[in-house]
């Protein structure tokens, strides 16, 4: 390539030296709120959960830069959930029960607001010099019981964190207030206090079924 070609194209070299260090500028965090377990009464018979096929198999990604997409979070709170079946009380179930309490979920992610997409653009265009800050994350979480298919009541949690992106994260980490996790994929790796909201989220749904005499 002509030399007047390698300079005309200085743009390029940024993004050579920038684009491989993203994977550590991104760090999350997710304050859990988890009842205390001495609130949740002995459930003896697991509640029945059904999650929908479609939220498994959602493609569309999240609208957050560079965050892992909606179904690879719900896959790793499923395996979460099937390994801790029984302290959280909870049963996966592949269809609805026709007899019984059970429980279906819907999982989302909320948009990013106009002034969030803004600041992700702004980070882009300076090779993440200016920071990507996100205050408020969110995840929500809806469950609705059924008794004999019949629709009884529905409760709607929602799991919120933070994240930022900047170039100087590696050096700013040690200093930044709260836990904080860094992340080293971030498209495919998936914050274990983010899991961590989402399961309390079962705890704390468990609690209010008790509380309303549906689960006993």
């Amino acid at each position: 390539m002509p030399r007047r070609a390698c300079i005309k194209r200085w743009q390029t070299w940024p993004a050579l030296i920038f684009i491989p260090l993203i994977s550590s500028c991104i760090a999350s965090s997710w304050p859990i709120s988890q009842p205390s377990l001495n609130s949740v009464h002995e459930t003896f018979t697991p509640i029945p959960l059904y999650i929908p096929e479609y939220l498994k198999n959602d493609r569309p990604r999240s609208g957050y830069l560079f965050h892992p997409p909606t179904r690879l979070v719900l896959s790793q709170l499923v395996t979460r959930v099937t390994k801790q079946s029984q302290p959280l009380g909870i049963r996966l179930v592949s269809e609805p029960s026709q007899k019984g309490i059970f429980c279906t979920l819907y999982f989302r992610v909320l948009e990013p607001t106009p002034a969030e997409q803004l600041n992700s653009l702004l980070s882009i265009l300076t090779y993440f010099l200016f920071p990507t800050y996100n205050s408020a994350i969110t995840y929500e979480l809806t469950y609705d019981v059924f008794s004999d298919t019949h629709f009884v009541r529905q409760y709607r949690y929602q799991v919120h964190g933070k994240r930022l992106m900047w170039l100087l994260m590696p050096f700013a980490l040690p200093f930044i207030s709260g836990y904080w996790e860094p992340t080293i994929q971030p498209q495919g790796d998936i914050p274990d206090g983010l899991i961590q909201g989402l399961l309390a989220t079962l705890t704390q749904m468990k609690a209010d079924g008790q509380r309303d005499g549906l689960f006993q």
